[in-house]
């Protein structure tokens, strides 16, 4: 008897620290600012009805590499004919080039 009473205590302290962990998640979750900004970009564009669209101006010839998720951005690689390769980093939310780097020597 004495361990069936100690199992249903030890039960009901998992539960409740389940619920906690449970509690402390979402609270943490619901005021992530990264977060609130992706829902907040994502209610604009399903608003609008529409897509970005984002312009790099690349010379004819260009061709862009396989997109790599980083974190919250996106990688891709250029390739220029006669050129050096480029590296853009792109902010996903917003279209934004964070980042552009270049190979090649130093001026």
């Amino acid at each position: 008897m004495q361990f069936l009473k100690a199992l249903i205590v030890i039960m009901g302290v998992m539960i409740i620290a389940g619920f906690a962990f449970l509690g402390v998640e979402l609270y943490k979750r619901i005021n992530d600012p990264e977060r609130r900004a992706a829902m907040d970009a994502e209610r604009a564009t399903a608003a609008a009805g529409r897509t970005e669209e984002v312009v790099l101006g690349l010379p004819a010839g260009a061709r862009l590499g396989e997109p790599v998720a980083v974190g919250n951005r996106v990688v891709f690689r250029v390739t220029i004919p006669d050129a050096a390769d480029r590296l853009y980093v792109m902010d996903p939310r917003t279209g934004a080039i964070a980042v552009t780097v270049t190979a090649g020597a130093a001026p």
